[in-house]
């Protein structure tokens, strides 16, 4: 399984409700369901924590292999994806990382 992640940072002048409101609500949701190879999407809401918060949401795409990752972030429905991000997101401050999961407790 593999599983990208990604650190959201919400547009200038949008507040983190209308960030995750937008993130979580039907035009976006129905551009990243069509991202080829899909089988897991997670949002993670920021909602506190010790200082303030780096980031406004992180989101976890899983796919069955790296090379389904791999396809799935070069493919014009990911070029959708991002496109309709730039209506709540920062871009340049928003960023991606592939990780290998381990379960060390559960």
């Amino acid at each position: 399984m593999a599983k990208l992640i990604f650190l959201l940072r919400r547009k200038s002048g949008t507040t983190r409700e209308q960030c995750l409101s937008y993130w979580a609500g039907g035009a976006h949701t129905a551009l990243v369901e069509k991202l080829p190879g899909l089988q897991k999407w997670v949002q993670n809401a920021v909602t506190g924590g010790p200082g303030s918060a780096d980031c406004d949401g992180i989101g976890e795409l899983w796919f069955a292999s790296d090379e389904a990752a791999q396809a799935a972030l070069a493919s014009t429905e990911m070029a959708q994806v991002l496109e309709n991000s730039k209506m709540f997101l920062d871009m340049d401050r928003t960023s991606v990382v592939t990780v290998s999961e381990a379960a060390l407790v559960g």
